[in-house]
C-alpha cells in the first residue's frame, strides 16, 4: 500500500482497522511478488524488500496504540529483510516484554545473546526479563556481570540492589545502595529502597518472599540494528 493511499484510508478508518487493512494489503502483494516473474533484475527483490519495511512500519504504529503483541508480529516478519532485522528483533522482544509475555521475550534476548554474547542491552533486558519472572537468581548473577564490566549504568546498578533486597541479601544490597548514593545522589529509588534495606532487620514474613519487585526498571529499547544478529527466514 502506498503512503498516499494509507493516507487516504487514514481518513476513514480507526487506527486498529486501518492496520488490518494495511496488513491484509501487504499479505496480498507479497503473495503476488512470490508468484510473478519480473523481467528487470532485482526488481522482484527489492519489492519483497520494501514490503518488508512496511511491515515495520505497521508494528510500530501497533506499538503506539499500544498492542504490544501484535507489534511483536509484525516486527518478527520484518526481520526478512537483512537490513532492518536486527532492529526489528530488537523491538520485538522489547515488545514481548512490555505485553508480559515473559516466554516469548526471554527466547528473543536468549537468541540475541547466542549470536553477540556480549551484547549489553540484550544482557540488561534479560537480567529483568528473569526478574520479573521470578528466576531471581538468574537475574542477579546477569546483573552481577553486567555492573562489573559497566559499573556506571545506574539503571543497572538500581535493578540489581532491588533483586538483592528480594533475594534477601540485605548486607550486599546496602553496599550497592551506598554505591548508588555515591554515583548517582538524584537517583528516585534510593529512598525506597532505603527503607526495604532497613525495614529488613525485622525478619519478613513468609508472605512477602518471592514477589516480584515493582521497583525494577525497564530497559530502554536499542533501535540500532548493533550485533551479529542473523536474518531470521
Amino acid at each position: 500500500m502506498s503512503r498516499a493511499a494509507f493516507m487516504f484510508c487514514k481518513r476513514f478508518f480507526t487506527r486498529p482497522a486501518l492496520l488490518a487493512f494495511a496488513a491484509a494489503a501487504l499479505f496480498a502483494g507479497l503473495a503476488s511478488c512470490r508468484s510473478t516473474q519480473f523481467l528487470i533484475p532485482g526488481a522482484r527483490r527489492a519489492v519483497i524488500g520494501n514490503i518488508y519495511v512496511e511491515y515495520f512500519n505497521i508494528a510500530d504504529e501497533y506499538f503506539k496504540i499500544p498492542n504490544y503483541t501484535k507489534a511483536a508480529e509484525y516486527y518478527l516478519k520484518a526481520t526478512g529483510n537483512k537490513q532492518i532485522a536486527n532492529a526489528a528483533y530488537f523491538k520485538a522482544g522489547r515488545s514481548y516484554a512490555l505485553a508480559k509475555n515473559w516466554e516469548k521475550a526471554l527466547e528473543v534476548y536468549l537468541e540475541i545473546l547466542r549470536h553477540d554474547k556480549k551484547n549489553i542491552t540484550a544482557m540488561e533486558s534479560l537480567a529483568y526479563i528473569y526478574a520479573m519472572s521470578g528466576d531471581f537468581e538468574k537475574s542477579e548473577r546477569l546483573y552481577l556481570e553486567l555492573i562489573t564490566s559497566n559499573p556506571d549504568l545506574a539503571r543497572v546498578l538500581v535493578n540489581y540492589t532491588v533483586v538483592l533486597v528480594t533475594l534477601e541479601k540485605y548486607d550486599e544490597a546496602a553496599k550497592q545502595l551506598e554505591a548508588i548514593k555515591a554515583k548517582f545522589p538524584d537517583e528516585e529509588k534510593i529512598s525506597s529502597l532505603e527503607e526495604k534495606i532497613t525495614a529488613a532487620l525485622n525478619p519478613p514474613s513468609d508472605e512477602s518472599k518471592g514477589n516480584i519487585p515493582p521497583e525494577l526498571m525497564q530497559p530502554e529499547l536499542d533501535t540500532s540494528g548493533q550485533g551479529s544478529l542473523r536474518s531470521r527466514p
